[in-house]
């Protein structure tokens, strides 16, 4: 039985109101003060509202107001003598979804009611469908992400993803390759929600079909991916990447870093970074297949997060920032590469001052002495 709250503060208007839609089988309450329908409609799931405008101590438009500041999406109707076509646009942009003039005719006025209750339970099996929807993306997303780790000799390595829609556009990845070598891959889709998980998983399928073939060679990894981007998509819809190669016997990492935020190498007290070399794939029609190598020692340790992490904004303004990472990476004692990633991204979702904005993804990879037989 639906819910209605009616705000009035005539008594023959309120009752003769109370009367007509109890008839219809609603269940119908009734206030007369502006202050209490507000506080009521907070408290209590009503699915429509008829609010009149003209009322004691908080009139219907800063009622309105404040509960559309307060993100409630009940229906409200407003009713009142004030005809001005000010008065109606006002009522409107406030966000009432229906505007009555008194006086009212009584089957017009329930055929409104009717009309906005049908609407808003279409827009909750809308609702239903689409979140249906999304979590059988997420769950499609989640199976993206590596369900297993390649084993490789004398290095621990672990990868975390925290979406910040439930879909993510961030993507990691560790790719089998010869024995002994593995791809790590990070890549973080310009934009959040569903299309950037889209365009993830055709960048995440294409550097799949690359990675076996090129060895080495992440430039032309990326070089193959960016074209095929730049050919599909949009100009606005463009990715930063982060892909690299480790071999286990030379301990080398070769790595490609298009656009991506610089990843942090950890090597005693002292901090280097991988920095950029190329342009975000996706953004210009050729990209010239630059690469690095450098080598990974034991003890060593390499963070690779998406810009959400360091990014991440605080009560005050002010950013978890690498100096976050790197505190926590001081007082965070031995911890395996795993644990290190979820402690991070715990941390940075602590850290930011409401809703979390931004996917956060981090991998780290960490070369550790094996022991001789």
């Amino acid at each position: 039985m639906p819910k209605i709250l009616v705000v009035e503060d005539e008594p023959n208007i309120a009752l003769g109101l109370e009367d007509d839609l109890r008839l219809e089988g609603y269940d119908v309450e009734v206030l007369g003060n502006g202050a209490a329908a507000s506080r009521r409609a907070l408290e209590c799931a009503f699915d429509l509202i008829l609010l009149d405008v003209m009322l004691p101590g908080k009139n219907g438009f800063e009622v309105c107001r404040e509960l559309r500041r307060c993100h409630l999406s009940t229906p409200i109707i407003l009713l009142t003598a004030r005809t001005q076509e000010e008065d109606r646009v006002l009522g409107l942009d406030l966000g009432a979804n229906d505007y009555v003039a008194k006086p009212f005719l009584r089957r017009e006025l329930l055929a409104r009611v009717r009309g906005q209750l049908r609407h808003a339970q279409e827009n909750r099996e809308d609702q239903k469908l689409l979140d249906h929807e999304l979590r059988a993306a997420c769950d499609v997303q989640q199976r993206l992400l590596p369900q297993c780790q390649p084993a490789v000799p004398g290095l621990d390595y672990a990868g975390f993803c925290q979406p910040a829609r439930g879909v993510s556009g961030d993507y990691y990845d560790f790719i089998p390759l010869s024995p002994g070598r593995v791809a790590l891959l990070l890549a973080d889709v310009c934009g959040k929600g569903m299309p950037a998980a889209l365009l993830g998983a055709s960048l995440h399928s294409a550097i799949r079909a690359f990675a076996p073939a090129a060895g080495l060679a992440c430039g032309e990894v990326m070089a193959e991916v960016n074209r095929l981007l730049f050919q599909t998509t949009a100009p606005e819809r463009f990715a930063t990447v982060f892909y690299g190669v480790y071999d286990a016997a030379a301990r080398t990492l070769t790595y490609a870093n298009a656009g991506h935020y610089p990843p942090m190498l950890l090597r005693n007290s002292a901090c280097s970074r991988l920095d950029t070399l190329t342009a975000p794939v996706g953004l210009f029609p050729t990209m010239s297949p630059v690469e690095r190598s450098i080598l990974l020692m034991p003890g060593d340790w390499l963070l690779i997060a998406s810009d959400g992490i360091p990014e991440a904004s605080g009560a005050n303004g002010e950013e978890f920032g690498e100096s976050g990472l790197l505190a926590l990476f001081a007082k965070s004692g031995p911890v395996s590469a795993a644990e290190f990633c979820r402690l991070a991204v715990g941390a940075a979702s602590r850290f930011t001052a409401g809703p979390v904005a931004d996917d956060m993804t981090l991998v780290v990879v960490h070369p550790f002495a094996e022991c001789s037989a």
